[in-house]
Parts: structure tokens; C-alpha cells; sequence
């Protein structure tokens, strides 16, 4: 009689164990889907504060754009209206054939009367140079493309250069301004290699602009937009 009470016994300590052990599990399961749930709804929101500012980013971007563009329209019919912009001195020189070729000289030749170059308000083009007629900050800018062809494979050329120099009666020699070289691919005997340069610069009066190349010979002229040279007063 003793025994079996001390079984009934220690089945109900079992299932008061076991029981228990059941409400600690469903608790801990109802813990991790709070947090589970927690952190869904914190992506949620942290997406939403996302896209939210950027879209406020875009915005602000949108207006700032706007007044900017404003301020340059502003800016430039001032200065039209006041006819300072039309006074400055200003030229564009498009590729010419280059005529009596001197191997030693590799600076280029330029058109500047007709189709589209000019010379205005003192600029003046005069034995391959640009003078600059006033003192003052000038963009500078000049684009060569040079065509490949059987006869480059043959020199065995490395790369093409373009360079604008200046001269000017304080230095004996033309002083280098800006360059660029591009290299040539030996597998390719044709093709074109444009090379563009542009930059601001303080230039006095008198000082000459040239062009120079690394082989005037490759140099294709055939289109006035493929080679030119220019300057104008800011």
C-alpha cells in the first residue's frame, strides 16, 4: 500500500513538471514572436524614414537646381543687357590643312575666317598663334582628333599629345599650359583618337597661344567639329 502511494506520488511530481515545463515553452515561444513581430514592424519602419527622406532629398535637390538656374539666367541677361558679355574678347578656330609642313614645327595651323571660326573684340589670329589683346582670366580650350591609319603601324606610334603653350616676351621658350596624350592600340591600323583640353587661365596682354601635336600628319581637319582652338574673356 505504501509503494503504491509513493508511485501515485511521483507520477503527479512528473506531470507538475512537466506541466510547468510546457508553460515555460509556450512563454518562451510567445517571446520570440514578440520580438520577431518587434523587429518587422522596426524594418517597416525604418524603410519608411527612408524613403521619406529621399524624397525630401530630391526635393530640396529640385529647388536648389532651380534657383541656381535662375540666378545663372538672371546673371547672364545682366550681363547682356549691359553689353559686356557681347564686348569681350572672344575666338573660335577650326582645323585647317596644314600647308609648307615642317617636320620640326608641330604647331597647327587654323582657319579663322570662314564657316564657323571668328575673332572678336581684339583677338587676333596671326602665324599659328591666338593673341590676347587684353589681360584678364580666359577659358582656353582645344580639341584634335588624330586618324589612324596603315601608315601609323608602320611608325610604330605609341600615342598621340596635344599641348597649348604660351608665349610671351618674359620666358624665351613657349611656356607649356595644359596637355593630353591617348595611347594607340597596335592592333588597330584605323580609327580616330580625339583628344579634348579646356581650362581657365590668367593671360596678359600680348601673350600668344599655339597648339601643338605630336604629329601634325595624323591630324584630321576634314570636319570643323572633329579639330578647333579658342578662347574667350570671362
Amino acid at each position: 500500500m505504501e509503494v503504491r502511494m509513493d508511485m501515485l506520488q511521483e507520477e503527479n511530481h512528473v506531470t507538475v513538471i512537466r506541466a510547468t515545463q510546457g508553460k515555460s515553452l509556450r512563454r518562451l515561444k510567445s517571446i520570440v514572436t514578440c520580438c520577431v513581430l518587434g523587429l518587422c514592424i522596426l524594418a517597416v519602419f525604418i524603410v519608411y524614414l527612408m524613403v521619406q527622406g529621399f524624397m525630401l532629398y530630391q526635393e530640396l535637390k529640385g529647388i536648389c537646381q532651380a534657383s541656381d538656374n535662375a540666378a545663372v539666367h538672371s546673371l547672364t541677361f545682366k550681363d547682356m543687357e549691359s553689353g559686356n558679355y557681347m564686348e569681350k574678347p572672344r575666338a573660335h578656330l577650326t582645323g585647317k590643312r596644314q600647308l609648307n609642313y615642317v617636320p620640326k614645327v608641330q604647331a597647327l595651323h587654323w582657319e579663322n575666317r570662314h564657316g564657323l571660326a571668328f575673332t572678336k573684340y581684339g583677338m587676333n589670329y596671326t602665324n599659328r598663334s591666338l593673341e590676347i589683346p587684353k589681360t584678364g582670366f580666359y577659358f582656353v580650350y582645344s580639341q584634335v582628333t588624330f586618324r589612324l591609319t596603315a601608315n601609323t603601324a608602320e611608325k610604330r606610334t605609341e600615342h598621340v599629345s596635344l599641348t597649348i603653350k604660351k608665349i610671351t616676351s618674359k620666358y624665351p621658350e613657349p611656356e607649356e599650359l595644359i596637355s593630353g596624350t591617348k595611347n594607340v592600340n597596335e592592333r588597330e591600323s584605323e580609327g580616330y583618337r580625339p583628344i579634348y583640353l579646356g581650362a581657365l587661365l590668367l593671360l596678359e596682354e600680348k601673350d600668344q597661344l599655339i597648339v601643338e601635336v605630336s604629329d601634325i600628319q595624323m591630324v584630321d581637319v576634314t570636319v570643323e567639329h572633329k579639330t578647333f582652338f579658342g578662347a574667350f574673356m570671362l
